[in-house]
This record gives structure tokens, C-alpha cells and sequence, in this order.
């Protein structure tokens, strides 16, 4: 009887983009320019609602906490100047190169929904891109 090693998990493409994507959600869902978010739906109808809107709330809350944590234990002060850095940067060469229209700045505020979104996927996927990367493990201090 042959016995299998469990297979790593390691670092890929759609591991990033499924992280991406559900960042992407929380943050648009949360506020966006269409009128439809949950910015929108609570100073609409905090009177009528209060009582579904508020156990939405804390959720949102609790996984806004946990994924903010998480990037800034993860990619640090320095790591999160780099990546706001990187996602400001293609952000300017799709805007210069026509892709991304901007004509006023209201328009800016989709492509900084998009750059936070990008910021948490990003510190959600930087310990397991940091060990194919390296070789090294990360491991959290246990007494902080």
C-alpha cells in the first residue's frame, strides 16, 4: 500500500484571481458610483431596515477587520507603499494609454475602488507568493 503526500498548495494564478475577485466584491458592494451599494441602501432606508441592515453591518465589519489585518501583517508599511505604488503606476499607463477614460474626477473613484481591491488580494496572497518565491515560511508571532 502506497501511501500519498498530501500536495502542497501552492501559489497560482487562479488562487490569485478567485482572492482578487472577492476582494473586488466586498469592496464595490460596499460603495460604489451606481447607487446600488450598502453605503446606498443604509442612508436610504436606515428607518425601514435597521434590523437586517444591522447584522450586515457587523459582518462587513468583521471581514473588513480580518482582511486589513491581514494585508498589514503580511506586506508591512514598506510592502503596502510598494504595492499602492505598483496599482497607482498601471493605473497611469491605462489611463494614458486610453483604455481607462478619464475625463473628470469623478471618474477616479471606480479606478481607487479597483486599486483597494488590489491592495487586499494582494495581502491575502503575499504569504504563499512569498514562499514559492523563497523558500521561506511566514510565520506570525503567537504573543503579539
Amino acid at each position: 500500500m502506497r501511501i500519498r503526500r498530501p500536495r502542497p498548495r501552492n501559489f497560482g494564478l487562479a488562487m490569485f484571481v478567485v482572492r482578487l475577485m472577492g476582494a473586488l466584491f466586498l469592496v464595490m458592494s460596499t460603495y460604489n458610483a451606481s447607487g446600488y451599494s450598502l453605503v446606498h441602501w443604509i442612508s436610504e432606508r436606515w428607518a425601514q431596515d435597521w434590523l437586517v441592515q444591522l447584522p450586515i453591518l457587523c459582518l462587513y465589519a468583521i471581514v473588513y477587520v480580518l482582511l486589513i489585518r491581514v494585508t498589514v501583517r503580511q506586506l508591512r508599511a514598506p510592502g503596502i507603499a510598494l504595492t499602492v505604488a505598483f496599482l497607482g503606476a498601471l493605473a497611469y499607463l491605462l489611463v494614458d494609454a486610453g483604455i481607462i477614460p478619464l475625463h473628470d474626477m469623478s471618474d477616479l473613484l471606480p479606478i481607487v475602488l479597483y486599486m483597494y481591491g488590489g491592495l487586499i488580494a494582494i495581502g491575502m496572497c503575499w504569504a504563499s507568493a512569498w514562499v514559492m518565491l523563497t523558500g521561506q515560511v511566514s510565520v506570525d508571532n503567537l504573543n503579539a
